[in-house]
């Protein structure tokens, strides 16, 4: 996505992945791709830092993630 944009993602399950899938089991999932976001996460580059770990936090799971630069790319929250 390294088009200058803000991208907005809201997790959904795949039902035809998981057809026994819960929805009471799950966590609701978005991300943000911000400017700097390749459009495709190469693995073993880069390091997501969970925000609770940084700072005195308290509330649903925010993961910042970073690219091998250390460029902050996008955040995740886990509800």
């Amino acid at each position: 996505m390294a088009n200058g944009k803000i991208e907005f993602k809201l997790a959904e399950p795949d039902l035809e992945e998981d057809p026994d899938h819960d929805p009471e089991d799950d966590l609701q999932v978005a991300y943000l791709s911000l400017p700097d976001h390749p459009a495709v996460r190469v693995a073993g580059r880069g390091k997501m830092a969970r925000l609770s770990d940084l700072i005195d936090y308290e509330g649903a799971d925010i993961f910042l993630d970073f690219d091998a630069a250390g460029r902050l790319i996008g955040i995740e929250v886990l509800a």
